[in-house]
């Protein structure tokens, strides 16, 4: 996930923060795994960025790989 993150420009990262109603601060301690997205986040990260950025990957504790 962090090279995901890290792949993104700061104009790119601040779109995809407002896009999930984050902030870019929140985000890069979620990728960097000093913080867990909520499920909520989890969810809206994996529909905005179509799969790119799994939910299950965020959180598998809530959302089991299938």
């Amino acid at each position: 996930m962090k090279e995901c993150w890290d792949s993104l420009t700061k104009e790119q990262q601040c779109s995809l923060a407002g896009s999930v109603g984050s902030t870019t601060g929140y985000l890069r301690l979620v990728f960097n795994g000093y913080k867990k997205a909520g499920f909520s986040l989890a969810k809206k990260l994996e529909e905005t960025t179509s799969g790119v950025i799994s939910k299950s990957d965020l959180r598998p504790d809530i959302y089991p790989k299938q």
